[in-house]
């Protein structure tokens, strides 16, 4: 194996945005606009697949085998795999894979030992999983991650691989690596307001404080009036399967809106 990646650790104390290709990537586009460019929020971008052509990036995860992609695009070479073959061909690099070819001089392939060495439960059903878990063996401070959502509006089924990405990000988070993802995401159940990630502690009000970095974390408990609690009809729909539970998945009510008006978007 090609294993021309840096090693463990290069990137500590850096912060990394991951962008996959779901609709809360566009939450990264306005963050980093309002501030005048990417690299006045982050050190390095690492983008997925078809970004490598489109947003400005220090890195590009590109996990499939392109001797694979070459049998899809021979077999629609109008498609959108044809389309991104052709400038794999001539990216300079970094572009991440499983498998070099000499054909694509940007290919760096994955240093899966190393990694596997590193986190012997080794689990990787996606690119981004691939990605993340870069991110934590590189030894960055923070990754931010947009597009990655895994839920999408009006599409029932979900993408695969949210599980995976998390199961990494919980690795990231026992190695004290901040993280951070926008609102709009399903992801980490970000698109939930903060009492709807608390499950059981309905009748109470939860606040969370840290009076400096690595302190002590001291949560507050205020019973919440009875009045406001909720409903009998409203504890019955939070037990409704019939419904998807992310609102990326479903029409956003007025109610929902009023709460977080950043859900507007997909409604």
């Amino acid at each position: 194996m090609n294993n021309a990646s840096p090693e463990a650790g290069a990137l500590a104390g850096k912060h990394v945005s991951i962008i996959g290709l779901g609709p809360s990537m566009h939450e990264y586009i306005r963050v980093t606009r309002s501030l005048g460019g990417r690299h006045k929020y982050c050190d390095e971008t690492w983008v997925i697949n078809a970004f490598g052509d489109i947003l400005d990036h220090d890195r590009v995860f590109h996990m499939d085998d392109v001797r694979i992609q070459q049998i899809r695009a021979d077999a629609a070479p109008e498609s959108n795999i044809a389309a991104m073959l052709d400038w794999l061909k001539t990216h300079p690099g970094p572009v991440i894979t499983s498998r070099a070819h000499p054909d694509y001089p940007g290919l760096v392939e994955f240093p899966f030992e190393d990694v596997v060495n590193v986190f012997p439960k080794g689990y990787f059903n996606s690119t981004a999983a691939y990605a993340v878990a870069y991110a934590v063996y590189m030894g960055v401070a923070k990754i931010s991650l947009w597009g990655m959502d895994f839920t999408y509006p009006d599409a029932y089924d979900a993408e695969k691989g949210r599980a995976c990405v998390e199961y990494w990000l919980g690795q990231a988070v026992a190695r004290g690596i901040d993280l951070a993802v926008p609102k709009t995401t399903s992801l980490l159940d970000a698109c939930h307001n903060q009492a709807q990630r608390f499950y059981g502690y309905d009748t109470l009000d939860l606040k969370l404080e840290r009076a400096s970095a690595g302190a002590r974390i001291v949560v507050t408990m205020t019973e919440r009036p009875s009045e406001q609690w909720p409903t009998a009809a409203e504890i019955e729909a939070a037990y409704d399967h019939s419904q998807h539970p992310s609102p990326l998945m479903r029409a956003v009510s007025d109610s929902d809106v009023a709460e977080r008006p950043d859900l507007k978007a997909v409604a």
